[in-house]
């Protein structure tokens, strides 16, 4: 659970907590599912569908297929591309606004500088959202969530 899903549920705008407060804090489990026939990637909880998203996938079927977990998230990510580091603010940096990492070198769900690109084959092989809807999903997943891509 993410700490900002438990000020949303709770209606708080801060992250303060005092003694005898009480919080709801939901009990369960996220799961992303990725299919990459749709260009969509759809987010469960305890199984349930919660919310669909567009995405771009990879060109040329590039993303990899298979069950991985986010293992890192990154706010204003730097790009490391072969042979150059591109800062956040650069217009280069293709990453957008929020970087959840798998734990399979290279590859996660980010945003995007180009969001003409959603719905289409269209990355490197990562997993692209528009900006707005990553940073949702960040929000709302913690590291650990698993991530089941599909052809």
């Amino acid at each position: 659970m993410t700490v900002d899903l438990i000020k949303r549920i709770n209606g708080l705008n801060k992250d303060t907590i005092y003694p005898d407060m009480k919080l709801k804090v939901p009990k369960g489990e996220f799961r992303l599912k990725v299919d990459k026939s749709e260009n969509q990637i759809e987010l469960f909880f305890n199984e349930k569908p919660v919310k669909r998203y567009a995405v771009a996938t990879g060109e040329n079927n590039n993303t990899p297929v298979g069950e991985f977990k986010i293992i890192n998230k990154l706010t204003n990510p730097t790009w490391y591309k072969a042979g150059a580091v591109v800062p956040p603010d650069s217009p280069e940096n293709v990453l957008g606004t929020r970087w959840l990492g798998f734990d399979i070198k290279g590859y996660g769900i980010h945003g995007t500088t180009d969001p003409e690109s959603i719905g289409k084959q269209a990355s490197a092989g990562c997993i692209r959202m528009r900006n707005q809807e990553v940073e949702e999903l960040y929000s709302l997943v913690p590291t650990g969530t698993k991530v089941v891509v599909v052809d």
